[in-house]
């Protein structure tokens, strides 16, 4: 499956913040339901309370330049650049994940450290990984050219650092009947985050550990 990561800078005037996120808040609802948009949060800049972007995947980067062209004409996104101190600034990634075809191939690999620092700054330094945070104690990171994903501290229960692909679905009831029905466990039940999507991670016969996410825009 083909996509691209837009993220989006905003830095807010002095005093206007809350504002600010309120109305991008708000912008964040009508961007899921895009048929083409598959996430969209809003991460903060840990050392400027100013500064925060949103983070979105979409089919393609023409799909998104064409949704934010429309934006223009709307009087609430000229509410919001009042708010801003510079205008918003995109970046765009693009990424061609692994798996035959749109649905059931892993579209992100999420990695559990028992020190994420040191993690990040060794598969930066060898391997070019960059990384940006998304939210409390979870990185985005992006390799050349190729794949994504997270970097979250390893918890104890989980038995150590590791790695879990997620296989994107856009039929999350009938994948998880299905899970089960062939014999899988349900290791960690459905989990819904926030304005992104859902997942629910499970472990296959033999063991291996897999997760199955639905982005907000597919549920």
């Amino acid at each position: 499956m083909s996509f691209t990561t837009v993220i989006v800078d905003f830095t807010a005037k002095p005093g206007m913040r809350d504002q600010l996120t309120a109305m991008l808040g708000e912008a964040i609802q009508m961007t899921i339901r895009k048929p083409d948009c598959f996430k969209a949060v809003l991460v903060t800049d840990d050392d400027d309370a100013d500064r925060f972007a949103m983070v979105q995947e979409w089919r393609s980067a023409d799909a998104h330049r064409e949704y934010a062209a429309g934006l223009m004409g709307n009087p609430k996104m000229a509410a919001a650049m009042d708010l801003m101190a510079l205008p918003p600034k995109s970046r765009y990634h693009s990424h061609h994940t692994a798996g035959g075809g749109d649905w059931g191939g892993p579209g992100h690999l999420e990695l559990t450290s028992t020190d994420v620092e040191a993690t990040k700054s060794f598969l930066t330094d060898v391997f070019d990984w960059r990384f940006e945070m998304w939210m409390d104690d979870y990185q985005g990171w992006w390799a050349p050219g190729a794949f994504m994903g997270g970097l979250r501290t390893a918890h104890e229960a989980e038995g150590g650092p590791g790695s879990t692909p997620y296989l994107v679905v856009n039929d999350f009831e009938a994948r998880l009947e299905a899970v089960k029905a062939a014999g899988g466990t349900i290791i960690v039940p459905p989990q819904t985050i926030e304005h992104a999507g859902r997942f629910f991670v499970f472990a296959a016969p033999g063991g291996l550990c897999l997760a199955v996410w639905e982005s907000a825009s597919q549920g």
